[in-house]
This record gives C-alpha cells, structure tokens and sequence, in this order.
C-alpha cells in the first residue's frame, strides 16, 4: 500500500497524473486489501457453516440396520469356519432330571443348524475342562455360583459356567408356556441363551425382523411382544 501511495505522489508531482487519479488509485487500491482480507477468512467462514443433516424415514434406516446386520454376520461366518468348542457336563445338587438326555438334547441343541452353529462352529462334549462347563443345578444351588447374578427362578452364566436350572429345564417358563411355546423349544431356547453369554452376547430387548424375538431376549420372563423364538437371529451371529 505504501509504495502505490508513493507512485501516486511522484507521477502526481511531475504532473503524470492528477491528484483525482492518485485518489482512485488509493481507492482501488484498498478495495483490493479488503477484498484480500475476506478472502483470506473465506476458509474459516466455510468450515464454520454446517450442513443440514439429512435423517432418512424410520424404515429405511431399519431396513439398512438389518442389511448391515445380516452383511456383518456373514463375514462373521466365514472367519469361524471350522472352529471348534469344547464343554464338560456337570451337576450341582439333587438331580431329578435324565442326565443323559440332558448331555444328549444339549449337544443337538449346540450343533443343530438353526443355531450358533450357522457361524460355521462345532460344539463338542469332552470328559473334564473345555472352552466352557455346562452345568445342570438344582434350583436351590444356582445363585451358589453367583449371588449377583444368579437366582433359583431362572438360569444363568458366570465364568467358565453355563448353568441351566432344572425347574425350568423340566417346566419351561410361565411366559413361554402362555406364549404356546413347547418345552423342547423352551430348552433349545435356554441353551442357546446362556452359550450366547459365554460366547460374548450380552441381552436384547426389542423385536428382530418379522417380529421374533432375538435369543439374547430373557424370554423365559417377558416377550416384549415379541414372538418366541429359541434360535439366534442372523444378527446375532458373532462372537467376541
């Protein structure tokens, strides 16, 4: 700016120019730092201004979720194929129950193909040890393994255990029982629900696709509304 306003002087003084031009010079001249000044802010201004955000309509957002749900699930599928999970059987207290028919309807509720075993995982019994125990108990004893956490109305996982209660083993559940389920589905439901806990799967509580309820719901208490269902949905095939 100073040496335009020099120019000017000189031209003007030897009579190149007149003051009137000298005067628009100055003027353009500051016109020209103005504008270099707003654009020199012009990145910050933009940066600032934010853009609506666009929320798409209810039911496409669901039906995106349960696309990438189902897209994740199947790349879970192919990483555990092959894998293999190992359990041990064990009692607590006075068993009434068959328990070879415990050990034999558990090991087909694990493998069966409706169930986890869609991510391509085995279950295996072995004599002592495995990745997990399974534990049939006696009502009475189940909060034994967990005051927190257990109760003697329902059946639960700590640990390495995956504790089935022997009331609800033999006689379902009052929700399930009035909601029409059978006790072969009750019991292919509270195996799945409790192995869903060792493999990392904390509870749901709302409806999947079509209205069932996830494996992971406490279906043995309430429905939600839900229909039962004692098979985990494709979106809850993972595990941590």
């Amino acid at each position: 700016m100073f040496v335009v306003l020099s120019i000017v002087s000189i031209l003007s003084s030897i009579g190149l120019i007149s003051i009137n031009a000298g005067a628009a010079i100055k003027t353009n001249s500051d016109s020209i730092s103005s504008n270099l000044e707003l654009i020199q802010i012009l990145p910050t201004t933009i940066s600032a201004i934010k853009a609506s955000e666009i929320k798409p309509p209810d039911w496409l957002q669901v039906q995106y979720d349960a696309e990438q749900a189902a897209a994740r699930a199947a790349s879970r599928r192919l990483s555990y194929s092959g894998l293999v999970y190992t359990y041990s059987v064990e009692t607590r207290g006075v068993i009434t129950s068959s328990l070879s028919e415990f050990k034999f309807l558990a090991n087909q509720t694990l493998n069966d193909p409706r169930g986890w075993a869609r991510m391509g995982i085995s279950f295996q019994e072995v004599a002592y040890g495995g990745n997990f125990t399974l534990v049939l108990s006696n009502a009475d004893l189940v909060d034994d393994f967990s005051p927190n956490i257990c109760t003697s109305d329902w059946s639960c996982q700590v640990w390495r255990y995956v504790i089935i209660n022997q009331t609800r083993w033999e006689d379902g559940s009052p929700a399930w029982n009035q909601a029409g389920g059978s006790l072969r589905d009750y019991r292919h439901m509270v195996i799945n629900h409790e192995t869903g806990h060792r493999l990392g799967h904390d509870h749901l509580y709302t409806c999947g696709d079509g209205g069932k309820a996830p494996v992971m719901m406490q279906q043995s208490i309430d429905l939600r509304g839900c229909s039962f269902n004692p098979w985990p949905l494709d979106s809850e095939l993972w595990r941590s």
